[in-house]
């Protein structure tokens, strides 16, 4: 920028129904930061929305204009030499036709809110749902720092949701104030005005990390720092430095570790997630965790000392859920007494319609084949099962009206033919067989599944069956019957059963997509 332009001023931020590259129309302004304004718009050539950030930094006068100018050019070319699926996507960069050659960049636009929001909205995220949002951006800050690129501005607010069909993604945005180590992008800025007086806050001063407040060389344990004080803020929906007051949150800042720890532990987080959370926002850069990757590892690990302190404090070596049933049947040695059948015998039929099959040879109980969908419940060995459709996948829990459970789950089909069922955890851990708890499961075979709260208490456990397919139907043993679900009505079934005295729900996937 030279110096003609420091007589002119600002460029305007009323730039509703503006077309510009005669493709982008300006129809929305939806946010206004400090080096720019953001507008929705529509891309007229593809018929999508777009998001188009407009350059308003300082007056041209102020000796700080140039390098904010430059921050603002260097975001676009940042964004343009990143390609990791959760990092914002970049589509065009231009300027504007006015005398101060205002530049702008256009990206995709994050129609499903922010992380602060969807937090604030849903409550505090359990430790499952906070290592699944960190994983893609952990995976988008490796690129990232890999490139020589240190976000530096990592925060809740800076976290975008794209809806993709009926999952959210999460995007890393807003590069204008990333760090290039060396040459790794072009127009690489400063963070002071050369040749003048005048410094700017390149910072967000409750994310920050310390070096970056001291004008200090910055390297990826920067984003480690920005990144713990964010997972502390899923985890609590608290902030770690609260407030709006600057000169009070600089004196908080002042007080370092000491202040820091003390502010986690009043969030009432796990001990060990407090630990590592800790090791992570240390003010020494180099005593943190040196990489996002490394981070992300030491909250798994977290994880897996939370489970191995249930391990301690829970039976969960209980008796398979059968054995249950099967005692509470009347059998005091948990084993069930199924008198063998002729396989050829037709076993019975449904009061729906449904006809009669064969048992196959590893089925010995009576044998129930489902004829329609029509009646939402049946009885199959005294036992009524409610059925319900998934197209492409199903949340289950109280608040959906589907299934009496105190864990929320997602329930996603694999495979046509019942062969694998993805069960995520919505409220909580999913664990396989007392394995390493995770934030959901493939299963293919029948099990049970343990699901942990956020308090490492064991809150539900269900038994999984996906039966066994003879090329006409899928077969389920169930306790005194079996049930056969023929090909002809669902290419896809599984049944959850909660146990004795508590609902069992049988899943499946119309042959066509419909009920």
């Amino acid at each position: 920028m030279g110096d003609a332009h420091h007589d002119r001023p600002p460029v305007s931020t009323e730039l509703v129904g503006l077309r510009i590259m005669e493709r982008y129309l300006l129809t929305e302004k939806i946010a206004r930061g400090g080096m720019s304004v953001v507008y929705r718009g529509e891309d007229e050539r593809l018929r999508r929305p777009v998001c188009v950030k407009v350059f308003c930094g300082l007056e041209p006068s102020r000796p700080a204009y140039r390098t904010v100018h430059e921050h603002f050019v260097q975001e676009a070319f940042a964004l343009s030499a990143l390609h990791h699926p959760n990092t914002i996507r970049i589509f065009d960069f231009g300027y504007l036709d006015d005398e101060l050659a205002t530049p702008f960049f256009v990206v995709e636009y994050a129609d499903g809110g922010t992380l602060k929001e969807f937090v604030r909205k849903q409550g505090p995220l359990t430790l499952a749902q906070t290592i699944e949002i960190l994983e893609p951006i952990v995976g988008a800050l490796r690129e990232a720092h890999g490139a020589g690129i240190i976000h530096r501005d990592i925060k809740p607010s800076n976290l975008l949701f794209s809806h993709a069909g009926p999952s959210l993604v999460i995007k890393l945005a807003d590069f204008s104030i990333a760090k290039a180590i060396e040459d790794a992008i072009p127009n690489r800025a400063d963070d002071t005005n050369l040749g003048g007086p005048e410094k700017i806050g390149m910072y967000s001063l409750g994310w920050a990390a310390p070096e970056q407040l001291q004008g200090e060389r910055v390297g990826p344990s920067a984003d480690v720092f920005a990144l713990g004080l964010t997972t502390a803020f899923m985890l609590s929906g608290k902030v770690v430095y609260p407030g709006e007051d600057v000169l009070q949150l600089f004196e908080l800042r002042r007080l370092g570790d000491t202040y820091l720890r003390r502010a986690l532990i009043e969030q009432g987080l796990d001990d060990d997630v407090t630990r590592v959370l800790a090791n992570a926002c240390r003010s020494q850069a180099d005593e943190r965790f040196q990489s996002v990757e490394t981070f992300l590892e030491a909250l798994r690990e977290s994880a897996d000392e939370s489970w191995r302190n249930i391990t301690t404090r829970h039976d969960l070596a209980a008796p398979p859920r059968h054995q249950v049933a099967a005692a509470t049947a009347g059998d005091p040695a948990g084993t069930e007494s199924v008198p063998p059948r002729d396989p050829g015998q037709v076993a019975g039929s449904m009061s729906n319609g449904a006809s009669s099959a064969s048992v196959p040879p590893q089925v010995v109980a009576p044998v129930l084949t489902l004829g329609s969908f029509a009646a939402p419940e049946i009885v199959v060995g005294g036992r009524r099962i409610r059925s319900a459709s998934v197209i492409d996948e199903l949340t289950l829990g109280d608040d959906a009206g589907i299934v009496s459970s105190r864990a929320r789950i997602r329930v996603t089909p694999r495979d046509a033919g019942g062969q694998m069922v993805h069960i995520k955890g919505l409220n909580c851990f999913v664990c396989r067989d007392a394995g390493r708890p995770t934030s959901g499961v493939d299963v293919d075979g029948d099990c049970e599944l343990i699901f942990i709260s956020a308090a490492r208490d064991v809150i539900e456990r269900i038994a999984i069956t996906v039966g066994f397919y003879d090329g006409y139907a899928r077969t389920f043993q169930l306790q005194g019957a079996a049930l056969a679900v023929p090909l002809k009505l669902a290419d896809w079934a599984v049944i959850l059963d909660l146990g004795p005295g508590r609902e069992t729900l049988l899943l499946y996937r119309p042959v066509g997509g419909r009920p």
